[in-house]
């Protein structure tokens, strides 16, 4: 923390930095992974009793834990205390599989129509009113709950969007910041959920003194989302709403290079490259993805397949897939696991064995994939950063080309270096991307892998965070952010 070790810090998001499994033995502690964990979790540990992580008990095993009182265990091993709320679990599934996960993650990325999803009725609405918010309300009860307003609390995603509000209604005086992992496209999206909820969701992220997304697009989606219910917006990123001032601001999430390189150096993921570079003599083609509509993972099979019907000379090229299920008691998501299936089917009737389909999580197999790529095909519709663009670029040795659609939040800062997709709905402009790429002289790619490689290296997440904090601790003083308004 860069000024004042005064300070304490509240991390609340909905999955916390561990999860218990309950075995005959006791409880194994499973450490989380991703950007939000390894960035928080060392900023929290250099604190210990002036910090405090508040998530749900999300697993049956995490329940167990919190009746068993094993939780209050984690101030020992993390070396700072964690409070996970028990909340009923048809409650809690409403919430995030009803509300968090198909209507605000939809609105979030624009996916009605790619969905086909016209509206919402009584089942959504109740979702919303019966668990949502009282799951939001519950959070912001757990905060204020540590009875001293001099907390910094920083509330994680969109799970989280009302809970900023029903906070600043119980302690006014806190300072609050929330902060959104996913892409946010605006009143396009929020638009299509039922009223009274998108005028909701604004203000309830409103209740917070500086709201952070990942890229511009996105700060400027909610810029637009806050005008749409009649906040005003400056030119410094400040929103007018209610009588109370909040800040909007960008903080792009990075990845730690140096630990990635350390895991994608051992035994497991070097076999697994050295496995992919004896499939074929030809090039390969990477991707590695959540089973998710926004990925555009489909289009991306298509294209390949459509460039290997008109190009006979690019048949030994190879596509390794590196996928793992999402939310799989979801309809939408189940439809679009099959029709992944079916795509690469339909591509390896015509052109046998072109794609090597992997569909459980293999953290070291994607590693090794990463590695090894000629291509990497990044072309999602719409996303909050894209970590695996930044993966990709850290850990490849055979300065492979990134493609990438101009959807992606980390287009913003690698797109200058990538090969563009403009329309990721345009599959044939996906297969001219790929043939694009493959065709690259080796002295290009070179040139466009070393400048990723320094843009992906030149920040950590220590810097992200630090950045955040340095600007809550500004506002709360009264002082504009130092993070600018615009990149």
């Amino acid at each position: 923390m860069s000024a004042d070790d005064a300070y304490k810090i509240a991390l609340v998001s909905n999955r916390g930095p561990v999860s218990f499994v309950q075995r005959d033995s006791g409880f194994e502690l499973r450490r989380g992974a991703g950007g939000l964990a390894g960035a928080l979790d060392p900023v929290a540990a250099r604190l210990h009793d002036r910090a405090v992580w508040i998530a749900a008990a999300i697993s049956e095993g995490d329940r167990a834990a919190v009746a068993a009182g094993e939780v209050s265990s984690l101030r020992e091993e993390l070396g700072y205390p964690v409070r996970m709320l028990d909340i009923d679990p048809e409650m809690y599934a409403r919430y995030y599989d009803v509300v968090s996960n198909r209507m605000l993650w939809f609105a979030n990325h624009c996916l009605w129509d790619e969905l086909e999803i016209r509206e919402f009725g009584p089942k959504e609405i109740a979702a919303w009113n019966d668990s949502y918010l009282p799951v939001n309300e519950r959070f912001a009860e757990e905060v204020a709950d540590l009875g001293d307003p001099s907390w910094l609390v920083l509330f994680q995603d969109y799970h989280l969007a009302m809970a900023p509000r029903f906070l600043r209604a119980r302690n006014p005086e806190q300072t609050i910041f929330h902060f959104t992992h996913s892409s946010f496209c605006g009143p396009q999206g929020l638009g299509r959920l039922p009223d009274p909820m998108a005028r909701d969701v604004i203000a309830g992220m409103l209740g917070a003194d500086l709201v952070g997304f990942h890229v511009t697009p996105w700060v400027e989606g909610f810029a637009d989302a806050c005008r749409m219910i009649g906040a005003d917006v400056d030119d410094e990123g400040v929103v007018t709403y209610e009588g109370r001032r909040s800040w909007i601001r960008e903080y792009p999430i990075p990845i730690d290079a140096p630990e990635l390189r350390r895991r994608a150096g051992d035994d497991a993921a070097s076999r697994w490259a050295e496995k992919f570079l004896g499939h074929s003599d030809g090039p390969l083609i990477v991707r590695a993805d959540r089973m998710e509509p926004s990925k555009n993972i489909i289009r991306g099979f298509e294209a390949f397949g459509r460039l290997l019907d008109r190009r006979r000379d690019l048949r030994d090229a190879r596509f390794i897939a590196c996928l793992y299920p999402s939310r799989q008691s979801m309809p939408e998501y189940q439809r679009y696991a099959q029709g992944i299936e079916a795509a690469v089917e339909a591509v390896n009737e015509r052109h046998p064995g072109s794609i090597l389909l992997f569909t459980n999580d293999d953290f070291d197999r994607t590693l090794g994939a990463l590695r090894v790529y000629d291509v990497l095909l990044v072309n999602p519709i719409m996303d909050g950063m894209n970590l695996v663009a930044k993966e990709g670029s850290a850990l490849n040795e055979r300065d492979g080309v990134l493609i990438l659609s101009s959807g992606a939040g980390a287009f913003e800062e690698l797109g200058a270096g990538s090969i563009t997709i403009d329309d990721a709905l345009d599959i044939d402009a996906t297969a001219v991307a790929i043939e694009e790429a493959l065709a690259m002289n080796l002295d290009e790619r070179r040139k466009r892998a070393e400048s990723l490689r320094e843009i992906v290296e030149s920040r950590t997440p220590a810097m992200w965070i630090e950045a955040q904090l340095t600007d809550l601790q500004r506002v709360r003083d009264g002082v504009a952010p130092t993070t600018p308004y615009r990149s």
